[in-house]
């Protein structure tokens, strides 16, 4: 069994075998910081209630393990930010043109740089796709528009995945 599964999924492509989830709370990241559960605004984005919103999905790996985006991230007491999530599919939620990965990890209360993802540190810097392509300079200044597929990874490579099937009735 366990030789047909390894022949299964050697025949898959690389965006499609299953990777590892991180181990320990660095892997397992909190949803909200202060400000967000006490709905004080973050940045530019206030705690309010948005109509509409597209989605957008982002996978984040550190050291070629899957880091979990949980559920919560932009909700606060009553009321939600411009970026959010509900569940802990990466699938994010938001109501700003103008929003960027960025503004996501502030709302989220995370360190996201070029060298820096969440606890995690890497003199090679943090790679970023878009749609399964490398995307060069400062991966905060990355704009979230509808269906996108964004994969960031720090501390070795990953393939990434260059589309991403949102779950029906999630428009």
């Amino acid at each position: 069994m366990k030789i047909a599964l390894a022949l299964v999924f050697a025949a898959l492509p690389p965006f499609v075998h299953p990777w590892p989830i991180g181990a320990g709370p660095r892997y397992r990241v909190p949803a909200a910081p202060a400000a967000v559960r006490a709905g004080r605004p973050v940045g530019p984005f206030v705690c309010g209630h948005a109509a509409s919103r597209l989605r957008v999905h982002v996978e984040v790996f550190a050291n070629r393990r899957v880091v979990i985006l949980p559920a919560g991230i932009g909700v606060g007491p009553g009321c939600t930010y411009p970026l959010r999530t509900t569940t802990p599919t990466g699938v994010v939620e938001v109501a700003s043109s103008t929003a960027t990965v960025g503004d996501l990890f502030r709302v989220w209360g995370q360190e996201f740089g070029p060298r820096r993802l969440l606890s995690f540190r890497s003199d090679r810097g943090t790679l970023a796709f878009v749609a399964g392509r490398r995307r060069s300079g400062d991966p905060r200044s990355i704009r979230l528009r509808p269906d996108e597929q964004i994969v960031l990874e720090i501390g070795g490579y990953v393939p990434p995945h260059p589309t991403y099937l949102f779950p029906k009735g999630t428009r």
